[in-house]
């Protein structure tokens, strides 16, 4: 079987997270996996953990800070195997083997537009309505590119780095969108065909006070 990495990103930006954030993903993913891992924190603040593996990377400057996810991509990263990247805002309600076994050498969230939706954010960026980046999965090495050619004109230009990953993934697998869907679209328990819950608004700390079902799924394994 090949290497599992499972890694996230916790670096200092518009949202509200803390460390508990990054030891409660891990915790889910003990819970849901089906065979062994790696986890890896990339994060401008590495002394905030002491049992995490982390690798420290810097925020990207003139740019929010989910750009900085596509560290994930950087050659000298070397991941061996398999990698599965998970947001911080995400809650993990079901086994992870589907995921992980996507026949893709990349695969991630497909979220298509609708019609009526906007095509330009708040700051005049375009917005490219194909992926949503909360969950992707890729063989160790692929995409470089993304990375080594990257300029800040993209974070000029687009939304995201979903709509970057958009743009340049003309064939990629996405994942079906029923596996992910928003904090705001569930009620509890059962979930159907859901993997992980994407919990956009309110995040995972709010949550955990507005829903009864939420800390049963958000805590250690």
């Amino acid at each position: 079987m090949n290497e599992l990495t499972v890694t996230c990103v916790f670096v200092q930006g518009e949202y509200p997270y803390t460390p508990d954030y990054v030891t409660r993903l891990r915790a889910m993913v003990t819970r849901w996996s089906d065979r062994p891992f790696r986890f890896v924190c990339l994060t401008d603040r590495p002394w905030l953990f002491t049992d995490v593996d982390t690798i420290t990377v810097q925020r990207w400057p003139n740019c929010f800070a989910y750009w900085t996810k596509l560290e994930l991509f950087n050659p000298v990263r070397q991941w061996p195997g398999r990698v599965l990247y998970l947001d911080l805002d995400t809650l993990i309600v079901a086994p992870l083997r589907s995921i992980l076994d996507m026949p893709a050498p990349f695969a991630i969230t497909h979220d298509p537009g609708r019609p009526g939706q906007k095509t330009i954010d708040r700051f005049g960026r375009k917005i490219v309505r194909r992926f949503n980046s909360s969950v992707m999965v890729f063989d160790g090495g692929t995409h470089t590119d993304l990375y080594t050619d990257w300029t800040p004109m993209a974070a000029h230009r687009l939304s995201g780095d979903q709509d970057y990953l958009a743009e340049r993934l003309q064939g990629a697998v996405g994942m079906p969108r029923a596996w992910f869907p928003r904090l705001s679209e569930v009620t509890g328990p059962p979930f159907g065909d859901a993997k992980v819950i994407l919990s956009k608004h309110p995040k995972n700390h709010i949550a955990l006070e507005r829903f009864p079902w939420f800390e049963s799924y958000w805590s250690a394994a």
